[in-house]
């Protein structure tokens, strides 16, 4: 079979590595004229690399997510690495989906049931790509998949249990409108069946709705009114009291959301509100996700790199109190900043530095606003950037890189740019 790879970045590569052993003619269509690919390949590099895909004579397209492939006039098949994976997968999967937190709450997931006993692949986004694990799964195991809306975007299959967080804007820059983006997510409950469970969050619109797109009988809802709640000081679950929020480690009231979620997920699966509870009590968080790095005369340093939308980095502010040192900016997604600006407004802050492709623009949107001591930094000479953010602060002051943007431009990744602040503040 001749088989086109759309793509060569991670899922691209486990792609490859899955249809090559399959004994198929492999080719590898990347807008990258400087990829590195695997010796003695076919391939089709360059700008034109994903136009006019039927003239090449392929039995089967595979589009990594981050490609975009209209496929209304398309006449040969096209699937996704999520899409084959979930149609071999021989366990069930808990799909997670969302805006923000979508990685918190799978990683949740996934330690409270490797803490009842359960064999749990954490898969997707958060993990390993899902078909370079495919070939180690047992029926008896459990999947737990975080999904995008560029796995979500052409799917027509749904986990066994759809988890929604809240939804706001993101990914404009992919996707043609925030419909499309909304459609994109509503394809977790879509193909669900009546068997399966959906569960979404009861204060995000979005969410809700997307939800009622499922014919599954079984629906769990958390936040106000919904099966898992936060009230009167502690985490409640199905008529449970799970948790005193005290006990809680991660900061901010998102992360209550997350553990909401995560709860709700689990539930099909194990009601030990004890194991829950251990987990929850000891559970600190992923790397660059309002990470905790440093306490320095009086100072404390948090690295929220992982922050690639304006909800992110709302959130992120609003765990905090104290004086902000803020630092925004990066890839332009088409992002409205206009909400961020309005959290900002009246909270302390201490200095703003705006920065890369988006920061001109946060910075006009924040003068829009009234918020004070904001300052562009042109160029991308990060060190300066952190430096002259961090030259003013006092004890008692947070210094918080949540950017609201992708790092794409100035960094690799976003593990790049919150590893380059982690050395960047260590050393000042």
């Amino acid at each position: 079979m001749k088989v086109a790879i759309l793509g060569f970045g991670k899922e691209g590569e486990s792609a490859y590595n899955y249809y090559s052993q399959l004994d198929n003619e492999l080719t590898i269509h990347d807008n990258d004229t400087q990829k590195q690919l695997p010796q003695d390949i076919k391939s089709v590099l360059g700008d034109g690399a994903f136009i006019d895909l039927d003239k090449y004579g392929y039995d089967l397209l595979v589009r990594s997510p981050g490609v975009r492939v209209d496929n209304e006039a398309l006449k040969t098949t096209l699937t996704t690495p999520t899409a084959e994976f979930m149609k071999l997968c021989p366990a069930p999967i808990i799909g997670v989906t969302g805006t923000k937190g979508k990685g918190t709450t799978a990683t949740l997931i996934e330690h409270i049931l490797v803490e009842t006993g359960r064999r749990v692949h954490l898969l997707g986004n958060i993990g390993s790509p899902a078909l370079d694990e495919l070939g180690n799964i047992n029926p008896t195991d459990i999947v737990v998949l975080e999904m995008s809306s560029f796995q979500l975007f052409d799917l027509k299959a749904s986990p066994h249990v759809a988890v929604c967080l809240m939804v706001t804007e993101d990914h404009l820059d992919w996707h043609k409108s925030l419909n499309e983006y909304h459609i994109s997510k509503g394809n977790i409950f879509k193909f669900q069946k009546p068997s399966d469970i959906a569960i979404y969050y009861s204060q995000n619109a979005v969410s809700q709705s997307l939800a009622g797109l499922s014919p599954a009988e079984t629906k769990y809802s958390y936040g106000k009114g919904g099966d898992v709640t936060v009230s009167n000081h502690s985490i409640n679950a199905f008529g449970h009291i799970i948790a005193d929020i005290a006990d809680v480690k991660l900061p901010g009231e998102h992360n209550l959301q997350n553990i909401c979620a995560a709860i709700c997920g689990v539930w099909p699966y194990t009601q030990d509100t004890k194991t829950i509870k251990k987990v929850i009590k000891n559970f600190a968080g992923l790397p660059y996700h309002i990470e905790h790095v440093l306490d320095k005369d009086g100072v404390n340093y948090y690295n929220d790199s992982f922050s690639t939308n304006p909800t992110s980095a709302i959130a992120a502010v609003v765990s905090f109190t104290e004086p902000l040192v803020l630092f925004l900016g990066g890839y332009d997604k088409q992002a409205d900043f206009s909400e961020l600006a309005t959290t900002l407004k009246g909270r302390p802050i201490r200095k703003i530095i705006t920065f890369a492709e988006t920061g001109q623009r946060i910075a006009e949107t924040l003068a829009s606003h009234n918020i004070p001591n904001v300052e562009y930094i042109s160029g991308n000479d990060f060190k300066l950037i952190v430096k002259s953010g961090i030259s003013q602060v006092v004890p008692g002051d947070i210094v918080l890189l949540s950017p609201a943007c992708a790092s794409w431009g100035m960094f690799t990744d976003y593990k790049a740019r919150g590893q380059q602040f982690n050395d960047i503040i260590t050393l000042v």
